[in-house]
C-alpha cells in the first residue's frame, strides 16, 4: 500500500502524541554511540490517530487510534518530532505531567474549527460528538456519530472548540 494515499486534505492540527512509556536505550551509528528515546506506541506518518485528551496548554493529545481508545480525528500529517529528545524514561502518565511529548501535525476531514457554546451543565468533554440543542442555538453531546467532534472540554463560560467535517 502507497504510504502517500491517506490524506483527508482537511485542516492540519497542531498536537502532542501521546505514545505510551518512554524508555531510553542505547543506539550505534556511524556518528558513534548514544543513547535515544524509545517510544512504546509511536505514532507514525499516515497513520490513524484518536483524540484522548488535551494537555494544559491547550493542545490536543492524539495515541495510535485502536478503535476503544477515542474518538479518530485523523491521520498523523508527519512523523512526530520532540522539543528536545527524552534524558530519562518516563511512564505514559509521567511524559505528560512532564510535557515531554512529541508535536505531530494531524491532518482531519474537518473544513472548519470553531468555538461555540454548549448547553450549560451538559459536561462535553473532548472526543465528544456533538450537535445542535433543541434550541437551535446552543451545543450539547450526542450519543450518535455526528459531523461535529469536540476538541476542547466545556469551560465554566460553557464555551467548547469543536471540528467540523
Amino acid at each position: 500500500m502507497n504510504d502517500d494515499i491517506y490524506m483527508f486534505n482537511g485542516i492540519t492540527l497542531p498536537c502532542k502524541a501521546t505514545e505510551g512509556a518512554i524508555s531510553i536505550q542505547e543506539s550505534g551509528s556511524v556518528k558513534g554511540d548514544m543513547m535515544v528515546p524509545v517510544y512504546a506506541n509511536p505514532i507514525k506518518k499516515g497513520k490513524a490517530v484518536a483524540i484522548v485528551g488535551i494537555t494544559e496548554d491547550g493542545y490536543p493529545l492524539v495515541e495510535l487510534a485502536t478503535g476503544s481508545n477515542g474518538t479518530i480525528i485523523g491521520f498523523a500529517h508527519d512523523k512526530p518530532e520532540p522539543k528536545e529528545d527524552p534524558t530519562q524514561s518516563y511512564t505514559k502518565a509521567q511524559a505528560i505531567s512532564a510535557n515531554v511529548l512529541r508535536f505531530c501535525g494531524v491532518e482531519t476531514a474537518f473544513t472548519d474549527i470553531r468555538p461555540v457554546t454548549a448547553k450549560a451543565g451538559e459536561g462535553i468533554k473532548v472526543g465528544n460528538y456533538v450537535k445542535y440543542g433543541a434550541d437551535g442555538q446552543s451545543f450539547e453531546k450526542s450519543n450518535n456519530e455526528t459531523n461535529m467532534i469536540a476538541l476542547s472540554d466545556q469551560d465554566s463560560e460553557n464555551r467548547v472548540n469543536i471540528g467540523i467535517k
